[in-house]
């Protein structure tokens, strides 16, 4: 997961980024203090989420997201800042959370966990911190397994991967990555959630 950040107080943004790098230990972030260094690195790079501040000299928040979303259609936009009034116009760009600074880092999380717009490369470690554990997981798989009458074996051979892989998938020592999880979860013929238990 790639994240930017935007704030054009330096301290704020690096407290922001603190607190992402805390709810989130896998991503990478760029943490900037302008609008066009932003718009430069969205050229560079694709990104998942941006956490924008609205009220910035030159160019606001609201009219960067909007540049970002031409760039990049499926980005997801958190707005953080300090003036409500800004609410409606944000959440006209279906953006994925407003949040009002001072921010927590429970409403990051929560921000986390409702993201508008899926990415794919979630490492598996956040699924197990986050979902329960990954042995959870691991004993919903095997339940979903034997319901559909589907040896380890035959599971192994329709997703071609070993008889060991589905053993550490359904005893939590590995989970799957999030592409595998997907076909798994069709094959089984379930949603995701039913997997995850959200």
């Amino acid at each position: 997961m790639r994240i930017l950040i935007a704030d054009d107080e330096k301290l704020i943004a690096e407290d922001i980024n603190c607190e992402v790098k805390a709810v989130f230990q896998y991503a990478v972030t760029d943490c900037v203090t302008d609008t066009g260094a932003a718009l430069a690195l969205s050229e560079k790079n694709d990104y998942d989420v941006a956490l924008l501040d609205i009220d910035m000299p030159g160019m606001d928040g609201i009219s960067l997201a909007r540049r970002l979303i031409a760039r990049h259609p499926i980005i997801n936009i958190i707005f953080i800042t300090g003036y409500k009034e800004f609410a409606y116009e944000a959440l006209e760009l279906y953006c994925s959370a407003f949040l009002l600074k001072p921010v927590s880092r429970s409403q990051l999380k929560k921000a986390f966990e409702n993201l508008r717009k899926p990415f794919l490369d979630i490492p598996e470690e956040y699924y197990a911190e986050h979902y329960s554990g990954g042995d959870v997981i691991g004993r919903r798989i095997s339940r979903l397994r034997e319901q559909r009458g589907i040896s380890r074996q035959e599971l192994a051979e329709l997703m071609g991967v070993s008889r060991q892989t589905i053993y550490r998938w359904e005893h939590g020592e590995r989970l799957p990555d999030v592409l595998t999880f997907v076909r798994l979860t069709r094959l089984l013929g379930v949603d995701i959630s039913d997997v995850l238990g959200t």
